[in-house]
């Protein structure tokens, strides 16, 4: 995997965003996905297939059960780990 952070945050706001949902940068890696009920459980399913698709990666279903990974930059790094 050759993705860095900046480039995966990018490309899980640009997922957001396709869906409505606006994140400022600036919220982006703190913001809770889970607690804003921004995805439902098929919408979380579609993100982690368009990271694995785009990063070349299989993302275990233990990264997902992990309830800090509801925040985005819990969840980027959390990815960059697996690497």
């Amino acid at each position: 995997m050759s993705t860095d952070k900046r480039e995966l945050l990018s490309l899980i706001q640009q997922f957001f965003l396709e869906r409505g949902v606006v994140i400022p940068d600036e919220k982006l890696p703190s913001y809770d996905f889970m607690a804003a009920g921004s995805l439902d459980s098929f919408e979380v399913l579609s993100l982690i297939m368009h990271i694995e698709m785009h990063c070349q990666i299989s993302i275990p279903a233990e990264l997902l059960l992990d309830k800090n990974n509801a925040e985005i930059g819990n969840l980027v790094d959390a990815i960059l780990g697996l690497a």
